[in-house]
């Protein structure tokens, strides 16, 4: 497997060749360049958003705009998507080219529907991407994005590709294991406190589809965790769940960040087909601080009507439309 390195039109002249991808893999910690912009000792700044679902839900390029404005507005380090974005097409180049207006730092993460429409090596051009899993450091804090977006099919790790996910649960949102190796690698490699940041969760959500990867996952963190004199994973963030949410496992700080657009609720119970839309756009901007606290101003919404509520769907209770204003504190180091 290789790293790929091609920009957005070469990528579409390939396309029109009609040429197959190869299998992507991870060679070196950086799939940006980025400039550390925090300096030593000062609150890092980010600005979040995930699930916008471009090509999926209508006003996805509206819901992108807004947090782009007002991300724009504000002294941050970075922005960063944490999947199912948009897909490698046509269609998707209104979505791409949005985001790229930003004029600061800017991440991605591969979600699953990012491949509906392409392979990961089609999305991860489309997108500039880089590398599909990497880490890069703002300020005192070093930034792990990981990619779960494997099948394991006869025994083999595949990636994702042209919605291939839709099988058993316990054989897609994996973590390929070169990738763990990788992660024990790089969290040893850095003296600074440490932030994950994946499309599927690690932590044990509800609705029971975490990542089956996610006791690995964790195993390398506590490992880290218990071999320093400091906690080096202080907190863990995801999108693709769509609820807004925060637990506590073995010290490490697990947040689900809600979608910017919809919570999916299935035929008969959504205000558009399937989806229980959000009336506003939602996002967050984060502020880790080094002195031992993560401050989240999230953005509150009601669900457009008729709501889950209305329409009686049996987890209506458990869903939001927001993500919560939180304050939580970590062992400084």
């Amino acid at each position: 497997m290789k790293s790929i390195r091609k920009n957005r039109r070469s990528f579409i002249k390939k396309l029109g060749l009609g040429a197959t991808a190869v299998a992507v893999s991870n060679t070196s910690s950086f799939a940006f360049t980025a400039k550390n912009t925090a300096k030593p000792k000062d609150a890092v700044k980010m600005g979040f958003i995930t699930d916008i679902h471009h090509g999926y839900c209508k006003d996805a390029l509206q819901r992108l705009n807004v947090f782009l404005k007002q991300a724009s507005k504000r002294d941050l380090d970075f922005i960063i998507q944490a999947g199912d974005f948009c897909h490698p097409t046509e269609e998707g180049k209104e979505c791409i080219d949005l985001w790229n207006t930003y004029k600061g730092d800017t991440y991605h993460v591969l979600g699953n529907h990012d491949m509906d429409k392409g392979t990961k090596e089609e999305t991860m051009a489309f997108w500039g991407m880089t590398n599909n899993y990497y880490s890069f450091d703002k300020g005192d804090f070093h930034f792990i994005v990981l990619d779960g977006n494997y099948i394991l099919k006869d025994d083999t790790y595949v990636d994702y590709a042209h919605a291939n996910f839709y099988i058993e649960q316990q054989h897609r949102s994996l973590v390929h294991p070169d990738q763990i190796d990788w992660l024990k690698e790089d969290l040893a490699s850095t003296d600074k406190q440490c932030i994950i940041i994946s499309h599927q969760a690690f932590d044990e959500i509800w609705d029971g589809w975490s990542s089956p990867s996610r006791f690995a996952v964790r195993k390398v963190i506590d490992d880290a965790n218990n071999r320093t004199d400091f906690q080096k994973v202080i907190a863990c963030f995801c999108g693709h769940h769509h609820v807004d949410d925060h637990s506590i496992i073995n010290k490490v700080h697990y947040f689900q960040m809600n979608s910017a657009s919809y919570y999916y609720v299935g035929e008969g119970y959504g205000s558009d087909d399937s989806k229980a839309m959000y009336e506003d756009s939602i996002f967050a901007f984060l502020t880790i601080d080094p002195k031992g606290r993560i401050v989240i101003e999230g953005k509150r919404s009601n669900f457009v009507s008729p709501t889950p509520t209305d329409l009686k769907h049996p987890d209506a209770s458990r869903l939001s439309a927001s993500i919560s204003n939180r304050e939580i504190e970590f062992t400084a180091k």
